[in-house]
């Protein structure tokens, strides 16, 4: 696995989106190093556990106000460790498709620590028919970012004979749903204004828009293409995406994109040493006036104005 200093901190930065989405569900791996980088990975993990443990305390105590999403990742294997079957559940949590992990060996999955554990305690585990056992494994997720949890496992006989299976189980607890996970129970019903539902989002739908909201943030600083030209992108229509955004999100493709890049240059303004020019540029606003404008419509201060009271 790479360790340089560039992957080290695009680890971060697809942490702190996991955060910013609502996904507290993951961690970072320590490195062997002792820097500044390494500092930061630590903090934030604990951060994030700090943050996860509070919206877990928040929703046993509070149960009948506080729905509690749960979601199962569950992984079949062979005798040696090889998958063979995987759960939608946990494609959403390792972030990736079926495809991308049966065949693979359970191993391929985990850190090098997990890994260690899961040689050594594998042939115990095989020298009976049946047994289970209960183990802490830190899984990887093509994004390098650590699932780490108390997982059950349990060795079987195959019922139509073929040796004995491996099944890896856990289970992970969020307030509420989070970003990129689970399925709606449910199609969901898009209304305009009074008239009658004209569009049903089924799961691709929902999990479309999804995607359309996480590019908005992840390229604040670049403007978007028309509507009908990223439905098109995005294998839809333009009525079913203007309309079942709105209706998921509570306002339009513009005014989030809008809101999202005002945000970010607030947080910029207040904890960065960048000129109000460069952060205009960053946010895809046209020019420093432009900016202006709509910063003070938004927050009723100018940037500069901001600026000073943030020192």
């Amino acid at each position: 696995m790479p360790n340089s200093d560039d992957f080290r901190v695009k680890r971060i930065h697809n942490m702190l989106l996991e955060m910013a989405k609502g996904n507290f569900f993951y961690s970072l791996e320590p490195s062997e190093k002792n820097d500044n980088v390494a500092s930061l990975v630590v903090m934030l993990n604990m951060v994030n556990e700090e943050i996860r443990a509070s919206f877990v305390h928040q929703g046993f105590v509070n149960a009948h106000h506080t729905p509690q999403c749960i979601i199962q990742l569950s992984l079949l294997m062979d005798a040696h460790g090889t998958i063979e079957m995987v759960t939608n559940g946990s494609c959403s949590l390792l972030s990736c498709l079926p495809k991308d992990v049966i065949g693979k060996a359970i191993t391929d999955l985990m850190t090098e620590n997990s890994r260690k554990k899961w040689i050594k305690r594998l042939p115990k585990l095989l020298k009976r028919d049946s047994s289970e056992t209960v183990l802490h494994l830190e899984l990887m997720t093509h994004q390098s970012l650590v699932l780490s949890n108390d997982c059950h496992i349990s060795v079987f006989k195959s019922p139509d004979g073929t040796g004995r299976k491996i099944l890896l189980n856990t289970v992970f607890f969020s307030k509420g749903e989070p970003f990129e996970t689970g399925r709606p129970k449910k199609t969901l019903k898009v209304t305009k204004g009074i008239k009658e539902p004209k569009v049903i989002l089924g799961p691709r739908d929902i999990q479309m828009i999804r995607d359309v909201h996480d590019m908005i943030l992840n390229n604040l600083e670049k403007d978007l293409p028309q509507l009908k030209d990223l439905a098109l992108q995005m294998g839809t229509n333009e009525y079913k995406l203007k309309y079942g955004f709105k209706q998921l999100y509570g306002t339009t493709i513009f005014r989030c994109l809008v809101h999202e890049r005002l945000r970010k240059t607030r947080t910029l303004i207040q904890h960065s040493d960048l000129s109000l020019k460069q952060i205009a540029h960053m946010t895809g606003f046209k020019s420093p006036a432009h900016f202006s404008r709509a910063f003070k419509d938004k927050y009723g201060l100018s940037p500069s104005e901001l600026r000073e009271t943030s020192r």
